[in-house]
This record gives structure tokens, C-alpha cells and sequence, in this order.
């Protein structure tokens, strides 16, 4: 199959769009406003804009890469079409392929494909995208041609064991890459109070913030993990509620449930005993103080 239709022209529908193109597939890209413009997401790749329509007659597989809240009304519109297409995916992070199910009425497969990667904008899409994992939930007769496809990215194929499995997965990977960016600017903050300015708090916790990465990508996690939780320093905890309570008093719900979360997995390894877990667990919980 190398006819692809793409619902959506946002950061993960361009990002798709730009690499199809660039491994030898056929793209049209259908976007909510009627046009018949063609679009350059980027230097080298031109695409022509078509119709819901022209793209579920024209194509072998049709991409729904909207938000979540429209992939239903994208559905209902291709029920009422005469669809050439063999296969619809979404490529929704957190939804399952269900809500494609009324699309194999008219014998359509269905799956849904989620990158696993960030996009900020649609340059950094189009640069992220290639080298990730991908998920996919939805009828195996899709695989071998979504192996040639995210081979082709230089990517991972992940298949889920089933559609329940998606809001778990998803919830894990918004752990990953949105919380760090709230710890991120926690941390920032902190350091202002300090005395930093927001220029050399960013400065000062970047490099940080690469060793730290640096030690993921050569330990597990629990292996990775310094600082004083792991090494059941209760002084030094103390110390910090204490400065939060009294400078930064927002801060402290996250940072007890994530040392909370430190503690478990330091007593797990075996870096800290049961008793310094359980005073720990004690100050962490409001007691202790």
C-alpha cells in the first residue's frame, strides 16, 4: 500500500505526512477547511490538499490525525462515503481503535498508531518523529505493513495486548515527557528564589538535567537514582519541607508524592533499610515533622 490520506494537518499529521513522503509514498492531506492549496510543511516536501471525500475514494489507508474530540466526526463522515480505502487508522495517544468500529461495516480495517515522542511544534515534529517507538492496538493483518512503514522511520514497532491497555500507556508516557517539563519549571523555580534569574536558573539546571538523562540511558531507573532519598538523608528531606513551607508552600504536594515515589523505589533496591523507608514514609505522609 502506498496511497496514504492524512485527516489533519498539525504537528503529528505533518510529521507523518514529511516522512511518508520521503520513503517513496503517495500523500494526500485532507484538512478541515476546504481548499485546493498546496502545502510545503517543509523545504522538501509538497503536498496537495483534497477533500474527506477524494482522499477515502483516492487512497489505500487514511491516517486520522486529529484531535481526540474530532476523530468521532470524522468517523460518521466516512460512513456516509463510498470509501476506496482498505484501512483507517487514528493516531491518537490515549484512545483505542473502538472508536473506529463502525467503519468495519463497510469492511474497513481499523487500528490505532501513536508515536511515542514529543512535539512542541511541527519543525521539532518533523525532527523527533523518525528513531521513536510506536504503538499499535488494532487488527494484525495491519502489522506487516506498519513494520515496513515504521522500519522505514528507523523506528520501533510496539503492539499492545489490548485496546484497555492504551489509557495506561498513554498516561505513563504524559508521566514521562509532560511531567518533566512541570518538574523543570519547578525546579527553575526554586532556584529564582535562590537568587538565580529564570535565564540562569535554565542554564544551571540543563546540564544537570542531561546527566541525569546520560544515567538513564546507560541504568534502569532504580540503579539511576541519586540524592538524598536514596539515601534515606531525613535531615535533608526535613530541611526542604521546611523551606517550601515557608517559601514555596504550592510546591510541597508534588514534591512529597514524588519523594514518596523515590522512597519506594530506594527500599525496592535495596539502597535504603525498612526503617529509614518507614521514616521516611512517616515525614513524606505529614507526620514526623
Amino acid at each position: 500500500m502506498k496511497t496514504v490520506g492524512i485527516v489533519g494537518l498539525g504537528r503529528i499529521g505533518t510529521a507523518l505526512a514529511v516522512s511518508l513522503g520521503r520513503h517513496g509514498y503517495l500523500v494526500q492531506i485532507v484538512r478541515r477547511e476546504q481548499s485546493s492549496e498546496t502545502v510545503c510543511p517543509t523545504e522538501d516536501s509538497e503536498f496537495i490538499v483534497t477533500t474527506l471525500e477524494e482522499a477515502a475514494k483516492n487512497t489505500e489507508v487514511l491516517f486520522i490525525t486529529t484531535p481526540d474530540d474530532i476523530i468521532k466526526e470524522i468517523v460518521s463522515k466516512l460512513q456516509l462515503i463510498d470509501t476506496k480505502c482498505t484501512a483507517v487508522l487514528h493516531m491518537s495517544g490515549s484512545l483505542s481503535s473502538k472508536i473506529l468500529v463502525p467503519l468495519k461495516e463497510q469492511g474497513i480495517v481499523i487500528g490505532s498508531l501513536h508515536p511515542l515522542q514529543s512535539f512542541p511544534n511541527v519543525k521539532q515534529a518533523v525532527e523527533n518523529l523518525p528513531g521513536s517507538y510506536f504503538t499499535y492496538e488494532g487488527d494484525n493483518s495491519l502489522l506487516p505493513w506498519l513494520s515496513q512503514v515504521v522500519d522505514s522511520f528507523k523506528g520501533v514497532l510496539k503492539v499492545l495486548p489490548s485496546p484497555e491497555a492504551k489509557v495506561i500507556y498513554h498516561a505513563g508516557a504524559v508521566i514521562v515527557s509532560n511531567y518533566l517539563v512541570g518538574l523543570a519549571q519547578l525546579g527553575s523555580e526554586c532556584l529564582e528564589k535562590a537568587g538565580f534569574t529564570s535565564e540562569e536558573a535554565r542554564e544551571a539546571l540543563l546540564p544537570l538535567m542531561r546527566g541525569t538523562m546520560n544515567n538513564l540511558l546507560a541504568l534502569p531507573p532504580a540503579k539511576a537514582l541519586t540524592g538524598p532519598v536514596s539515601r534515606g538523608d531525613v535531615g535533608v528531606i526535613r530541611s526542604h519541607l521546611r523551606a517550601f513551607e515557608h517559601h514555596f508552600a504550592e510546591v510541597l504536594p508534588a514534591y512529597r508524592a514524588m519523594a514518596l515515589v523515590l522512597a519506594s523505589i530506594s527500599i525496592q533496591s535495596g539502597k535504603i533499610s525498612e526503617e529509614k523507608y518507614k521514616e521516611l514514609s512517616l515525614l513524606l505522609n505529614g507526620g514526623g515533622e
